[in-house]
């Protein structure tokens, strides 16, 4: 979205939104496989549950605050505004994945029960 935002050419937008396409492509088995990595089988259902809930009002809540901004402000700023604020949200999950990571040792829960599972 930053490429349209941006108003850059469509040669350049074009091969943006590959990329992006090539990324999100795995990601919902990638989330998946480390949701399961990452909880307790006990609270996996729940922690499925969990997302399953935000993604489905994740879009319906997107179009309802995005219409009143693109009506507002218009269609390449409201992009911009997005594609900014998705880099940003982004940025700060990573940061604050990395401060928070830990080093797994072989004896850890998690890692015993994947080891398990195989």
């Amino acid at each position: 979205m930053l490429p349209l935002g941006l108003g850059v050419p469509v040669g350049v937008s074009l091969p943006a939104f590959a990329l992006a396409g090539f990324i999100w492509a795995p990601y919902m088995s990638t989330s998946m496989a480390l949701f399961q990595r990452s909880t307790s089988t006990a609270r996996l259902p729940a922690v499925l549950a969990a997302n399953g809930a935000i993604l489905v009002l994740a879009v319906p809540l997107g179009t309802m605050l995005g219409g009143p901004l693109v009506g507002a402000i218009g269609p390449r700023p409201t992009l911009l505004l997005c594609a900014v604020a998705i880099v940003a949200l982004g940025l700060v999950a990573g940061a604050i994945a990395i401060s928070r990571r830990s080093p797994r040792l072989p004896g850890d829960a998690a890692v015993t029960e994947v080891s398990a599972s195989r």
